[in-house]
């Protein structure tokens, strides 16, 4: 059994497996900004449902949030989004997190620049 302790190695953890975790993080923050927004507009309490995480519809206006953001508070965004969603993979994420953090910042700046894109510039 692997030491969990032990640092990721980027040999082990390709840059193919980073964009992986930070397309999935960018999702899930989108998911959580509308989950806030719907939440707002409804005058519910925020309480995220794990089924709407991957929805298409609705991406524009929390794209337009995260635009508003500065890149660490989107980042912190992406992260608490990845950390929210249901999946076997939130312990290799917090090692990247942990020890390979400049290289999941480039994965997340680098999914953030193509969902930007999808929204004109108000």
């Amino acid at each position: 059994m692997p030491d969990n302790n032990l640092p990721l190695d980027t040999d082990i953890v390709p840059r193919l497996e980073v964009e992986h975790f930070a397309n999935f993080a960018v999702d899930a923050a989108l998911w959580l900004v509308r989950e806030s927004m719907d939440a707002i507009a409804n005058k519910t309490d925020f309480d995220p449902d794990p089924e709407n995480c991957f929805r298409v519809l609705g991406r524009l206006p929390a794209i337009r949030q995260l635009r508003d953001l500065t890149e660490d508070q989107r980042h912190d965004m992406f992260i608490e989004g990845f950390r929210h969603i249901p999946n076997g993979a939130q312990e290799t994420f917090e090692l990247l997190l942990t020890h390979h953090r400049e290289l999941l910042w480039e994965g997340l700046r680098k999914r953030w620049n193509v969902v930007a894109d999808e929204v004109p510039f108000r």
